[in-house]
C-alpha cells in the first residue's frame, strides 16, 4: 500500500524540480561572488549602453542647435557633465544590482538546502518502510 506522506514529499520534490529547481541549480553552480559580480557587470554594461545612447541623442541635439557656433561649443564641459552623470548612475546600479543578486543567490541556496533535506527525509522514509 502506498503511503500518503511519501506521496506528499515526492509531489513537493517534483514541483520544486519543475519550477524553481532548474533556475536554482543554474544560480548555485557558480560561487556566490562570481554570480554576483558577473550579473552586476552585465547589468551595468546594459545600463551603460542605454545611458550612452541617451547621451548621444542629447549631445547630437545640442550640437546641431549650436552648429553655427561650433568653435565656441564647450565639449569638455559637456563631457564632464555626462561622465559625472554616468558615474552616479553606475554607482547606483552597482549597489542595487549587487544587493539584488546577493539576495537571489541566498534565496536559491535556502530553497536548494530545503530540497536536499526533503530528499534525505524521503530516503530515510523509504529505507524505514
Amino acid at each position: 500500500m502506498v503511503n500518503e506522506e511519501k506521496i506528499k514529499i515526492m509531489t513537493k520534490l517534483a514541483s520544486y524540480e519543475e519550477n524553481e529547481g532548474k533556475k536554482d541549480l543554474e544560480i548555485i553552480k557558480r560561487t556566490k561572488a562570481d554570480y554576483i559580480s558577473y550579473n552586476s557587470f552585465v547589468t551595468c554594461l546594459f545600463a551603460s549602453i542605454a545611458v550612452f545612447v541617451l547621451f548621444a541623442a542629447d549631445f547630437g541635439s545640442k550640437f546641431l542647435d549650436n552648429l553655427a557656433r561650433f568653435t565656441d561649443y564647450d565639449f569638455v564641459g559637456e563631457g564632464v557633465g555626462y561622465l559625472t552623470i554616468w558615474i552616479l548612475i553606475m554607482a547606483v546600479y552597482s549597489f542595487l544590482s549587487g544587493r539584488m543578486y546577493r539576495k537571489e543567490y541566498d534565496v536559491a541556496e535556502v530553497r536548494l538546502k530545503h530540497y536536499q533535506k526533503e530528499l534525505r527525509d524521503l530516503e530515510k522514509y523509504t529505507k524505514s518502510k
